[in-house]
């Protein structure tokens, strides 16, 4: 049996050339050895992570909703939304970033995806919940009467929205008290402006 041997130096040359490889992933700026680990983890002991399944990062995104920390909440719903956009937990991780959103005060990310939400589940039982909300994103969005209500006319039309779509639901009774402190929000902005004006050519014909 005749055994083939390689030329030394073209084995040297193999093993040089995978030296010079290591050492360009060490020296590449920014890489903080995220490439070492991928390419080398099981030589370091350090192999790439496995991802969460769906149902851990849902229940760690609520755990993370009820003790107020907004953003990891945000962080797992959104990774929960992105890796497994087919699973069952999809929908519940849809719902949360636009809580998380909403309780952390981020109103106009938080309409975008209340708005979202009810675009691709218009059917859901929660519907009348996220249109209550939508509502809501736009009327905490300011409570200066003197500025322009653009967001309380259009909170003012959400509410409007979900009476007449769900009259009989707990959340139409709830937007017919918000969609009251519209009315009281347009009509106080509208006495200011009068006032002005009168007051104005007042001092104009004195």
């Amino acid at each position: 049996m005749v055994i083939e041997k390689k030329p030394a130096g073209l084995a040297r040359g193999k093993a040089g050339a995978a030296a010079l490889f290591i050492l360009w992933l060490m020296v590449l700026p920014g890489c903080n050895f995220s490439l070492m680990e991928y390419y080398f983890g099981d030589l370091f002991g350090k192999g790439k992570k496995p991802d969460k399944p769906p149902q851990q990062l849902a229940y760690e995104g609520v755990q993370k909703l009820q003790k107020k920390d907004y953003g990891d909440a945000l962080k797992a719903f959104k990774t929960l939304k992105e890796r497994y956009p087919y699973s069952k937990y999809a929908i519940l991780a849809e719902l949360k970033v636009a809580d998380a959103y909403f309780l952390k005060g981020q109103y106009a990310e938080a309409a975008v995806a209340y708005e979202e939400f009810a675009r691709l589940h218009p059917r859901n039982e929660i519907v009348p919940y996220i249109l209550y909300q939508i509502g809501m994103c736009h009327f905490l969005s300011f409570r200066d009467t003197d500025r322009d209500q653009e967001q309380t006319r259009v909170a003012s039309e959400s509410f409007k929205r979900l009476i007449q779509a769900f009259p009989n639901t707990e959340y139409a009774l709830r937007a017919k008290k918000q969609l009251f402190e519209c009315q009281k929000r347009l009509a106080f902005h509208e006495y200011r402006i009068g006032k002005f004006y009168f007051n104005k050519s007042v001092y104009q014909a004195a």
